[in-house]
């Protein structure tokens, strides 16, 4: 076995000892439908002092929710394990009481206080039926950085038994809307890890803001706000605070979304067409704007496939709100769907396989997915106003808002490809709009 080192940011990851067999048992083969989920038990960490106990037993919390609430994975009860975190750091696991209770795989680690307010985490994964170790690193950084450690973490046990990227590591902007002390609608820009923790908004609500959306590489927003009283679109840079300008034009800038190097970003215009809607792509670089589509209705919210050569949209050229795709260059459009109801929001999966929309159908808007060629349609959500789909960074999992009635609050939900695991997202405010980050380095 090879020992792989990594450096990253200020962290510094040590890789131990891991020597994982050829053919392991223990592994998660994603494209089985209805496959079931992989028992795992995650102990506490264990910790010679009580700060590196309590630390501990934090990080092992947010892995087991991360793993937890993902799919591919049920979290065994820690009441059930045999073993306690101190009995694991002197003796290793007893493969035998693991396997009593049916886990799998099993996670022993241990956490050690470092000078200048770091912690150092060295973690291990166990296949229990084979008894040998999957997967090690040795991640050190600041201790308040405790949770993003846990999220690496969890994405990385995520990848070792399913060969896919996790997505843990990862934020979600969206727009929170409360009511001010004058009774006025405020929306505000709002961000908050996947899980839930560390929720924050980035705009004061003075001005309305809408369809923020993640550069697929970068820890940038763009969106739209009225600032200035004009719809502009806007960029926001998540690591450093800043907010510039890009796109200020006549009429209304709405629906931007990233082509998937960056460097380009599509979205809906109305100037200079008699108010129609219209979809143009702008360089990130000169600011150069072309329009790719030229119709009397209505084009928009413009998604790209993972290469770039291709750009779903809605449109409702044809009578009906419907989905399209046409070349990045705007030639060659094609209607996608033709089912009853009618098609907006599309976003094309990170993995190429899928496009999820949503579907206007007998009084109920529902989140779907259908494959770019048309082929096969699949409905996911059954509620009264489920809206704005985007998909995770792995194409696992989507992200989407949701109201049961019209006197209902506006939620947050997820909910795999499979159409399974449906599981909402608790936020303080009324939330729509959500949008996945990539994932964090």
């Amino acid at each position: 076995m090879r020992h792989a080192f990594r450096a990253f940011l200020a962290v510094c990851i040590l890789a131990l000892a891991a020597a994982a067999p050829a053919h392991a048992k223990v592994r998660i083969d994603l494209s089985a439908p209805g496959a079931a989920p992989l028992p795992i038990a995650v102990p506490d960490f264990h910790g010679d002092t009580p700060e590196a106990a309590r630390f501990g037993a934090d990080l092992a919390g947010v892995i087991r929710g991360d793993l937890g609430n993902s799919t591919p994975f049920k979290v065994l009860n820690p009441a059930s394990y045999l073993q306690t975190p101190a009995q694991m750091a002197a003796t290793g696991p007893l493969f035998a009481d693991w396997r009593s209770i049916n886990a799998d795989a099993v996670v022993n680690a241990v956490v050690k206080p470092m000078e200048g307010g770091k912690i150092r985490v060295e973690v291990r994964l166990f296949d229990t039926q084979t008894e040998q170790q999957l997967y090690g690193t040795a991640l050190t950084d600041s201790a308040a950085n405790w949770r993003y450690i846990a999220h690496r973490i969890a994405d990385d046990i995520y990848k070792t038994l399913t060969g896919e990227p996790g997505y843990f590591f990862t934020r979600i902007v969206h727009i929170g809307k409360s009511r001010g002390v004058d009774g006025k609608s405020m929306k505000k820009l709002c961000i908050m890890d996947q899980d839930g923790a560390n929720y924050q908004c980035l705009t004061d609500g003075v001005s309305l803001v809408m369809t923020p959306r993640f550069n697929p590489n970068l820890q940038k927003v763009v969106y739209m706000s009225y600032a200035s009283g004009l719809p502009r679109l806007y960029l926001w840079d998540i690591n450093t605070g800043q907010q510039t300008i890009i796109g200020d034009f006549e009429g209304l800038n709405s629906t931007p979304r990233f082509n998937n190097k960056g460097n380009k970003l599509a979205m809906t215009l109305t100037a200079g067409h008699e108010g129609n809607a219209e979809i143009y792509e702008m360089d990130m670089s000169s600011r150069a704007l072309k329009r790719l589509t030229f119709q009397r209705e209505t084009d928009t919210s413009p998604s790209y496939s993972p290469d770039d050569s291709k750009i779903v949209f809605s449109s409702d050229r044809g009578g009906v709100s419907a989905l399209y795709i046409m070349n990045s260059d705007g030639s060659g459009v094609k209607r996608l769907t033709y089912g009853e109801g009618r098609y907006y929001s599309p976003a094309w999966s990170p993995r190429g396989d899928l496009i999820a929309f949503v579907k206007q159908y007998r009084g109920k808007f529902n989140v779907g997915v259908i494959d770019p060629d048309g082929q096969e349609e699949r409905i996911l959500t059954d509620s009264f106003m489920d809206d704005n789909p985007t998909w995770a960074p792995n194409g696992r999992v989507l992200v989407f808002s949701r109201q049961q009635n019209r006197a209902d609050k506006e939620r947050i939900y997820t909910i795999d490809l499979t159409g399974y695991n449906l599981r909402e997202l608790p936020t303080p405010t009324d939330s729509t709009d959500p949008a996945w980050s990539p994932l964090m380095r």
